[in-house]
């Protein structure tokens, strides 16, 4: 199958690592899980299993900026959800002009439809996409600024893309399926964030992308 790019620009942004032990820190990029849910707010769909098995891969072609912001956070101490204790004010890093680009290849499993197919209909002719709220990436206030086709060649333009591909002794663990009720659904993979060359990661595609699935990185599709 194909991969399909699409190039993001995000103006602010922050992807919170769920593991940081004392400031909330932010990945330098969105992590698969993100990205998944970006394109499926795009299309209009709500329903996350829809498109199962889609193979996502993300290449930061601008680092961003990262500052510091205080910022209201929750770390739940009581069970009162309204509780004042369960918040308070915080340093949270913050990202400033995100670029990046995300290969998108779609699910082998039987029954699925295309996701790039919905995503380039939506490109084309938005009006027949029902949607609502802003387009996000990740939190409700990473609205980002575009979102377009591009093509595979110009890949190769890029004198410096990073590259978030998967690894099972990466030095990231990124999500790839997020349970919202609770977090025992959740599921996370290994993940090695470094400077490659489009000749070298166009090789390696289909073995280090991720695979978006409830079942995991090793979901047989």
């Amino acid at each position: 199958m194909n991969w399909n790019w699409y190039k993001v620009e995000v103006p602010i942004a922050s992807f919170a690592v769920p593991f940081s032990r004392e400031l909330p820190e932010s990945y330098p990029f969105p992590p698969p899980a993100t990205v998944y849910g970006m394109l499926l707010s795009f299309i209009g769909e709500t329903n996350r299993l829809r498109y199962r098995g889609t193979r996502i891969i993300v290449g930061v072609t601008s680092l961003p900026e990262v500052s510091w912001v205080l910022r209201k956070t929750r770390r739940y101490k009581t069970t009162n959800i309204s509780d004042k204790e369960n918040s308070k004010p915080d340093q949270v890093s913050l990202l400033t002009s995100l670029q990046f680009v995300a290969g998108v290849r779609d699910s082998k499993r039987p029954g699925i439809p295309s996701l790039n197919g919905q995503v380039l209909g939506t490109l084309r002719n938005p009006r027949q996409t029902v949607r609502f709220g802003g387009l996000s990436c990740g939190e409700s206030h990473n609205l980002i600024n575009s979102i377009d086709l591009m093509d595979e060649d110009r890949l190769a333009d890029y004198d410096d893309i990073w590259w978030l591909m998967s690894a099972d002794e990466g030095e990231w663990t990124v999500s790839l399926w997020v349970d919202h009720v609770g977090s025992d659904g959740s599921v996370w993979a290994g993940a090695q964030f470094m400077p490659d060359t489009w000749e070298r990661v166009s090789s390696l595609l289909d073995e280090r992308s991720f695979v978006i699935d409830p079942e995991g990185q090793h979901a047989r599709i």
